[in-house]
């Protein structure tokens, strides 16, 4: 074995074809050398590697044949000739072993236009230190977007600390954002870091974050504004450096204008807005989707059971439609879904959901959505929840936050 084969290598012209390559390399990814030499660096990256002239690193996934993928870290040195000319780059693969993704990232695999789009702009963001928002219904992908931006960028080496802003009450919020000394109140009997001290060097993920009380907002803004803190009972205070990636499933513009968000805050953590679209304005990706989910269970659907799975609107986009057919594949004992195993009694398809003639209001009203779900459960917040597509202590929040009677 030569050194480029000990060191993984990958060599390029400026206009990233591939020249040379490591066979281990090519062995690890499934091709034959061929399919390889010739082709633009693109066919074994995840996302699009338009120019390396100003990078001398970036992170991305290796893309094997067979549709796995592998976290790496990609070293980059220019070639030149004996005439001082930039002639192509000399790429090197490192971390071999470390990651291969799971199907947590099932929900961007994508035909969509729109939202090859955003993942294309989210590759673009991941590369640059600036604050991201993301938006979207519940069960989109918010938090697992958040994720896939954080290990494409030069952070992944550092830790994703999540942060559910809609579990912290204002009482204990400088507890668990800014943590605390020992000492520092009753019960404190050891120091502990808080979610920013642990994110140092990594990116700090607020999920729903327009859950936030204003109290507490305006404690986070002077966190945001100077990336300083102090722990509780401390005198000295204390300097991180973060990534901050928001998320909410609700409209901050007119939470401002109704008075629930501020204006300063938001325009810190939204440097960059992405959106990401419903299942049901993207439903030629359900059959990629459904295909992932159940290939992992080795099970198949038939066609007709694909089309009634495509009919539906999910109204808990993703999540909804992995836990449905996390149910159907337990309780469906061959090896192929059909239509029959959709309705097993054991399985929970709210068909009639389909058939309400909802308003373009009901979409972007998640108080409505709430009292149509309660309505449709009879007042079973179980099942209300499992219907719009979040978890039983979210729903008894949003109950309490819109003063809905039940």
């Amino acid at each position: 074995m030569n050194f480029i084969d000990d060191l993984n290598l990958i060599i390029t012209d400026r206009d990233l074809i591939i020249k040379r390559i490591s066979q281990s390399l090519v062995d690890f990814i499934g091709y034959q050398n061929y399919e390889i030499i010739g082709e633009r660096l693109d066919k074994i990256l995840d996302r699009p590697v338009r120019d390396l002239e100003e990078l001398k690193s970036f992170v991305s996934f290796l893309k094997a044949k067979n549709g796995n993928m592998y976290k790496g870290y990609f070293k980059v040195e220019k070639l030149f000739d004996y005439h001082n000319q930039h002639r192509g780059y000399l790429i090197q693969f490192m971390d071999f072993n470390e990651v291969e993704i799971t199907d947590d990232f099932i929900v961007f695999n994508t035909q969509n236009i729109k939202m090859k789009k955003i993942l294309e702009r989210a590759s673009l963001v991941a590369q640059h230190d600036i604050s991201v928002l993301i938006s979207g219904e519940t069960g989109t992908g918010k938090s697992k977007l958040a994720k896939w931006i954080h290990l494409n960028s030069q952070r992944s080496r550092n830790k994703f600390v999540s942060v559910n802003c809609s579990a912290i009450p204002d009482t204990l919020f400088e507890s668990e954002f800014f943590g605390y000394e020992k000492g520092a109140f009753t019960g404190a009997v050891h120091s502990k870091p808080g979610k920013v001290e642990i994110a140092d060097g990594g990116t700090l993920f607020l999920d729903e974050v327009g859950d936030l009380s204003l109290t507490s907002q305006a404690k986070l803004l002077v966190f945001v504004d100077t990336k300083e803190f102090e722990r509780l009972g401390a005198n000295k205070s204390k300097k991180v450096d973060v990534r901050i990636i928001s998320a909410t499933n609700k409209n901050l513009l007119q939470e401002m204008e109704k008075g629930n968000f501020r204006n300063d805050l938001f325009y810190r953590i939204c440097a960059v807005r992405i959106e990401i679209p419903p299942l049901r304005e993207r439903k030629e990706d359900i059959p990629l989707i459904v295909n992932s989910i159940l290939s992992k269970k080795n099970k198949r659907i038939t066609p007709r059971a694909m089309e009634v799975l495509m009919k539906r609107d999910w109204f808990g986009n993703v999540r909804e439609l992995r836990a449905f057919l996390d149910a159907v594949s337990i309780f469906c004992q061959k090896d192929i879904i059909d239509v029959e195993d959709l309705n097993n009694e054991y399985v929970y398809f709210n068909q009639e959901q389909s058939k309400l003639d909802f308003s373009e209001e009901f979409f972007f009203s998640e108080e409505k959505r709430i009292i149509e779900a309660l309505k449709k459960a009879k007042g079973n917040k179980k099942a209300a929840a499992k219907m719009l597509g979040m978890s039983y202590v979210s729903l008894w929040r949003k109950i309490k936050y819109y003063n809905i009677e039940i």
